[in-house]
């Protein structure tokens, strides 16, 4: 059955569309993704600038210096099983609740784990920064919550990102206008932190509600020892990998904050931000396609090498259509902070291509 928005278009790509479902449902899907990030951006730029101004440098440093803490153990509480999960559930639908126990088990102890370590480390590097601290540990609390992301991998396998991108939205709509309200009522740091964590929290029970929705169960899940052992021989590769990007996204924010200051660390993440909010773009198309592409590599090697050449190129293109203008055009990276637009451009133009090359490289690695 062809997709409801598919009557709405003309009539040449209609008849190109019409009955190849599996391509509609990866433009639905990459639709979904796009309209969701783009809203979240054009929100997060009002209101995340209007944050950054309330808080000022040093204690905008001291958000921005946390969240990239958390960022490098969060590798760990999602121990690289994402990509691996939603293979699984593709290739073996009728094990997906063994899958599904066995994955949310192990996030829930990568979570618990991660947290613990990453207080204790804290609290080695910062003995006397109280709040620092304080800020890291209500952050780290969303490893654990996040255990229940397991739901999105299934949503994923089906090519349904449309209910992540509802749960996901509406946790950021509540949490937009709360911290508007905070800015209105002269909150303090640790306001803005809860409610950053009250953003993980939402979505996870967002999720929940929609897999209930769509007939599925959290209680029908199954852990299974052999299940897991098997995820995670395959994915510890992939852990460190993962720490590899962590590291390169978020280590120069914490860098500045040991050798600089906080306040160099909030004027720095206040136009990092114009830079990262574009990645999405490599992440959307990788989650929509990944699925078609495992299910080409096990009926068809000629069709997979296609596909994934399609991919490559169509990566490439958005990579250098979306570095280029930055580079070369100084208003696009004009950012309303108050670092200067020449180095903000040139990042720009090199993490964009890198980010959508990693995710061609992951996607590639995971497919064999």
């Amino acid at each position: 059955m062809n997709q409801k928005w598919i009557k709405f278009l003309p009539g040449f790509i209609r008849n190109r569309l019409d009955k190849r479902h599996n391509l509609q449902n990866i433009i639905s899907n990459t639709g979904w993704l796009f309209a969701d990030r783009i809203f979240r951006m054009v929100v997060s730029l009002f209101v995340g600038m209007w944050v950054a101004r309330y808080l000022g440098p040093e204690q905008y440093g001291i958000l921005n210096y946390a969240i990239a803490f958390v960022s490098l153990f969060s590798v760990f509480s999602s121990l690289g099983l994402d990509k691996i999960v939603v293979r699984e559930l593709v290739r073996h639908p009728e094990r997906q609740d063994e899958i599904l126990g066995s994955t949310f088990v192990l996030k829930l102890i990568g979570g618990v784990s991660a947290f613990a370590v990453m207080v204790a480390v804290s609290a080695w590097l910062k003995p006397e920064d109280r709040l620092t601290r304080l800020v890291i540990a209500v952050l780290g609390l969303g490893l654990i919550v996040q255990s229940f992301n397991t739901i999105d991998l299934w949503f994923k396998s089906r090519v349904a990102s449309k209910y992540t991108v509802l749960s996901q939205s509406s946790s950021f709509v509540v949490t937009s206008a709360a911290k508007i309200a905070l800015i209105l009522k002269r909150a303090s740091l640790i306001a803005f932190v809860v409610v950053n964590l009250i953003h993980v929290v939402l979505s996870s029970l967002a999720l929940v509600f929609f897999f209930r929705r769509n007939g599925r169960s959290m209680s029908r899940w199954r852990p299974a020892y052999s299940v897991a052992a098997g995820l995670v021989r395959e994915s510890w590769p992939l852990v460190f990998a993962g720490l590899a990007i962590s590291v390169y996204m978020k280590v120069d924010q914490i860098m500045l904050g040991e050798m600089v200051g906080k306040k160099a660390v909030g004027t720095y993440a206040a136009a990092v931000s114009l830079s990262e909010s574009w990645y999405f773009v490599a992440v959307a198309i990788a989650s929509s396609v990944f699925p078609s592409i495992v299910k080409s590599k096990q009926h068809d090697e000629t069709v997979y090498k296609r596909r994934m050449q399609k991919f490559y190129d169509l990566n490439a293109t958005v990579a250098y259509g979306l570095s280029i203008p930055f580079f070369f055009w100084p208003p696009l990276s004009s950012a309303p902070c108050t670092v200067t637009p020449m180095p903000v451009r040139r990042g720009f133009s090199r993490s964009t291509y890198g980010r959508a090359s990693s995710y061609i490289s992951e996607l590639q690695g995971d497919s064999t």
